[in-house]
C-alpha cells in the first residue's frame, strides 16, 4: 500500500471511527488525529487540529508558535513509532502528555494515530509544573490559563490502558479499511483479466481462416467510434464479438448495455431504450432512465435491430445522427455520447428492398459490416470449441474432463450446426451428463438428429467399398454442398477447400457437377 493511495479524508467518514474519536473525547476530552509516515497531520481541515477539546489546547492552537510546537511534536513522535509496534506515551515540550500508535499495513509503516491534551497520573505534578513554565512563558498576557491547568484531564494507569484499546480500535479499523480496499483492487483486477480472456479478440475460440479474417477486422474497428452492425446467424456468437469490441476500445472503463428489440412491443421499447417521465402511460409510476441516457460515455448493443417497426426506426435514426432524444412524455431534449453497435440475423438488404427497414438507418448502422462465419464454414474450430465447452463443463461440475471418442468427433464435425456454436455448446453438454461417470463419450450418445444429419451427408463413405471409390464419394458431396453454400462461387470454395481454383474446376467437371446445377 503506497503511501499515495492512503485516503486519510476517508477516516474521518468512518462511522466506527468518528464515535470512537467522540468517546474518547467525551471520556478524558483527548483529541484524536492521524500523522502520514513523515509526521505530517492528515485528514484535517487546512492542516490543523480538528477543535482541541480543552482551553489550553485551544491556545497552543491558535498561537502561531504554539501550533509550530503541536506540529513539530507530532512529527517527532511519529518518527519515534516508525520503528516500533507497541503504542508510546511521552511528554511534549509543553508538557502534555502524547499517545502515538503506529499504522502499519503488510508491514509497511503508514503514519500514526495521534492523541494529546491530557496528563498521565504517575507524572501529574511534574508535568502540571511544565505546562505552567511554558504558559507564563510563552502567554505572560493569559493568565485566566494558569487556571486552567488543574482542569486538564489527569488519566490513571487503567485509564490509559483503556485510552490505548480504544486507539488501537481505529487502528483495527483503518487496517480493515485497507484489506477492504485491497480485496475491491484484486477484484477489479480480476474482473479486468476476466474480461481481457473473455473477450479479448486472442481469446476467441477459432483458428480458421474465416476468424482470423474476422479478428483482423475486429482489431482495426475497435477503437474507432463509428458505429458497426454485426451480422450472423443465430448462435454465431454475436453478442461476443460486441464484447470483444467494446471491451477492447477506449470505452472499455464505461458501461456495455445490451438491449433485444425483438424482446418489446414498440412502446416498451421506446421507453427501455429513451426513458420515460412519471405519467407518461399507465404503470408509469416514477421517471425512469434510458439506456441511451444509462450508456453515456459507453456502448449499447442492439440486438435484433431488424425487429423494429418503421416508427421506432425513425427515432433511431434521429439519436444516430444527432446523438439527441426525448423520454416518452417529456419535451426535454437530451444528448447521450454512445456507441452503437447493432445486430441482426436477417437479411436487412432484402427487408429495405421490401420496404421493412429504412434505407438511411441501414447504411447509419451499417459504417461498419462485420460478419460472424456460421459454424459449418469453419468447421476446422469444431475440434477447438469442443475441447473448450468439454473443459467448461468440467470446471462448472467440479468433476474429470471427459474425451471425445475419434468416431463420435467425426460425426460432430459431419454436422452442419444450423444452430452454430450455441448448438455446439448445448451437444457437448449433454453428451457430458449421458456419459455418467464414464471417461469417454462415443458416438452412440448423440442425439438423434446428428446421427441422422451424418448418416445422409456421405452414404457411401462408410459402407461397402474399396478406399477410393469411399474418398470420391466424401470429395463429390464436399464439392457440391460446398458449390450450393456459396451460390456456385467457386473461387471461394476452393480457397475454403485449400486447392487452387483451376483443380476445383476440373472436379466439378470430373462428377458432372456444373450439369446438375443446370438442371436444377
Amino acid at each position: 500500500m503506497s503511501q499515495e493511495s492512503v485516503r486519510w479524508e476517508d477516516f474521518d467518514k468512518m462511522h466506527v471511527i468518528r464515535k470512537l474519536k467522540e468517546i474518547v473525547g467525551k471520556w478524558w476530552r483527548v483529541q484524536i488525529n492521524f500523522t502520514d509516515k513523515k509526521g505530517f497531520l492528515r485528514g484535517v481541515p487546512e492542516g490543523k487540529f480538528f477543535n482541541p477539546l480543552n482551553p489550553i489546547c485551544q491556545a497552543i492552537v491558535a498561537d502561531s508558535k504554539g501550533f509550530s510546537k503541536r506540529l513539530e511534536t507530532a512529527r517527532k513522535t511519529t518518527v519515534e513509532s516508525m520503528h516500533g509496534k507497541k503504542p508510546k506515551i511521552s511528554i511534549d515540550p509543553t508538557g502534555l502528555s502524547v499517545i502515538s500508535v503506529p499504522i502499519n499495513v503488510k508491514g509497511e509503516f503508514l503514519g500514526t494515530v495521534f492523541g494529546d491534551g491530557f496528563i498521565c497520573e504517575d507524572t501529574a505534578a511534574q508535568q502540571k509544573v511544565q505546562i505552567s513554565n511554558y504558559l507564563e512563558r510563552d502567554f505572560p498576557d493569559r493568565q485566566d490559563l494558569l487556571s486552567k491547568i488543574d482542569e486538564l484531564p489527569v488519566l490513571s494507569t487503567k485509564e490509559l490502558h483503556y485510552l490505548t484499546e480504544l486507539i488501537n480500535l481505529v487502528v483495527d479499523e483503518i487496517l480493515v479499511m485497507h484489506r477492504y480496499l485491497d480485496d475491491e483492487k484484486s477484484k477489479v483486477s480480476e474482473l479486468s483479466k476476466e474480461l481481457g480472456q473473455r473477450y479479448g479478440f486472442d481469446r476467441m475460440i477459432g483458428k480458421s481462416m474465416a476468424m482470423q479474417e474476422l479478428y483482423r477486422l475486429l482489431e482495426r474497428v475497435c477503437d474507432s467510434e463509428t458505429t458497426v452492425l454485426i451480422q450472423g446467424e443465430n448462435g454465431t456468437g454475436k453478442e461476443l464479438i460486441a464484447k470483444a469490441l467494446h471491451y477492447n476500445s477506449k470505452r472499455k472503463n464505461k458501461r456495455f448495455l445490451v438491449v433485444n428489440c425483438g424482446a418489446f412491443n414498440e412502446n416498451l421499447l421506446e421507453s427501455e431504450l429513451f426513458g420515460h417521465m412519471k405519467g407518461a402511460f399507465t404503470g408509469a409510476v416514477k421517471d425512469k432512465k434510458g439506456l441511451f441516457e444509462a450508456a453515456d460515455g459507453g456502448t449499447l448493443f442492439l440486438d435484433e435491430i431488424g425487429d423494429t417497426s418503421m416508427q421506432m426506426q425513425v427515432k433511431l435514426l434521429r439519436v444516430l445522427q444527432e446523438g439527441t432524444f426525448t423520454p416518452v412524455g417529456s419535451t426535454e431534449v437530451k444528448r447521450s455520447n454512445v456507441r452503437v453497435l447493432a445486430a441482426t440475423n436477417r437479411n436487412l438488404i432484402e427487408m429495405v428492398k421490401h420496404g421493412e427497414f429504412r434505407e438511411d438507418l441501414y447504411y447509419r448502422l451499417n459504417v461498419i459490416n462485420v460478419v460472424v462465419p456460421p459454424l459449418r464454414d469453419r468447421k476446422d474450430d469444431i475440434v477447438l470449441l469442443a475441447d473448450h465447452f468439454l473443459t467448461k463443463f468440467s470446471k462448472a461440475t467440479n468433476s474429470p474432463k471427459k474425451l471425445v471418442k475419434q468416431e463420435c468427433l467425426e460425426r460432430l464435425m459431419d454436422h452442419d450446426w444450423p444452430g452454430n456454436v450455441r448448438e455446439l455448446e448445448n451437444e457437448i453438454e449433454r453428451l457430458c451428463v449421458l456419459a455418467g461417470d464414464q471417461k469417454e463419450i462415443n458416438s452412440e450418445q448423440l442425439s438423434q438428429r446428428i446421427k441422422e444429419s451424418t448418416k445422409k451427408k456421405f452414404p457411401g463413405l462408410r459402407v461397402n467399398g474399396n478406399l477410393k471409390d469411399s474418398l470420391e464419394v466424401m470429395e463429390k458431396q464436399m464439392i457440391l454442398e460446398g458449390l450450393e453454400r456459396t451460390g456456385w462461387n467457386k473461387s471461394k470454395l476452393a480457397k475454403e477447400l485449400g486447392i487452387s481454383r483451376a483443380g476445383l474446376i476440373t472436379k466439378v467437371q470430373k462428377y458432372n457437377l456444373e450439369k446438375r446445377a443446370k438442371s436444377s
